[in-house]
């Protein structure tokens, strides 16, 4: 219990002020044997259950970084957002949402704490008020052959969670590294969240706080699929839509047993940009 509260507290200044979903990039393998793979991306209140797609504007990153196209990207009956990518040579890929920013909520400062103001309400006289806007990354990882760090080592977005450990060579028997980044500086003595599948987002029993160094070392007790989740408030850039943003990060990744078993892969032309097909419809999550 006295987890759970600390875990709330750290969290409680960091929610969006709307309905709670959490972004994730999910792909149907993590180590690809055939040069493609697909990609489930959804807003979700149970990991990895889709409720509402994302938008079509996902990146994929080759293994030097370089952003390659999406053949199909679309919008599936179960809210989730489809993307196929084609992974022509061999290396660590990386597949990111990018920084999606919401809506801005007005808020009202009222017994010590922050709330979403009605539509059309008026705040009390001298009530401290404030803008906020949700901005979210969620990012996955998937290795073609053997592993590379170019992608890995490269973040997106202010709030950004850097594997330590390559993420498709977590071990259940060593555990996963990450250390978290707001603006490039690491963020000490902040608590990450990791679930497993089947968890709503609600559940936050299970986290790890940061040390000095951002870094958080993550614990298993068997193999499967994970996500973690960061959380942090802070104020946006002079001239931003709100006052302050209300950061989420996800990272989705598996733990295994054993390593899988490296191989050579001949190289293929990369697909142009221009091969690129949108989703077939406007989606988001319901506070943008």
């Amino acid at each position: 219990m006295k987890r759970l509260l600390l875990a709330a507290a750290l969290f409680a200044a960091t929610v969006s002020p709307a309905v709670a979903y959490t972004s994730y990039l999910k792909p149907n393998e993590f180590w690809v044997v055939e040069s493609e793979v697909q990609v489930e991306g959804s807003y979700a209140t149970q990991f990895f259950t889709p409720s509402i797609a994302l938008g079509g504007n996902l990146t994929i990153l080759n293994p030097d970084g370089q952003s390659i196209a999406a053949p199909r990207i679309a919008v599936t009956a179960s809210g989730a957002t489809d993307l196929h990518a084609d992974l022509p040579r061999g290396g660590t890929y990386r597949i990111s949402t990018g920084e999606v920013a919401g809506q801005v909520a007005n808020l009202v400062g009222e017994n010590g704490a922050w709330r979403v103001l009605g539509e059309g309400e008026t705040p009390a006289e001298g009530a401290e008020t404030t803008t906020l806007q949700t901005i979210t990354v969620a990012d996955t990882y998937v290795t073609r052959g053997a592993p590379s760090r170019t992608v890995v080592d490269q973040n997106i977005g202010r709030l950004a969670l850097h594997p330590i450990t390559h993420p498709n060579q977590v071990l259940v028997s060593q555990g996963f590294q990450v250390q978290l980044l707001f603006d490039g500086q690491p963020m000490a003595n902040s608590a990450v969240v990791i679930y497993a599948a089947g968890d709503p987002e609600t559940k936050l029993d299970r986290y790890v706080v940061t040390d000095a160094s951002g870094t958080a070392t993550f614990t298993f007790d068997a193999p499967g699929d994970y996500i973690i989740a960061a959380r942090h408030r802070a104020e946006l850039p002079p001239g931003s839509p709100a006052a302050v943003g209300s950061y989420t990060t996800t990272l989705t990744f598996e733990a295994t047993d054993q390593l899988h078993a490296e191989t050579e892969i001949r190289e293929a032309a990369e697909p142009s940009r221009r091969q690129r097909t949108p989703a077939r419809r406007r989606v988001g999550r319901p506070d943008r």
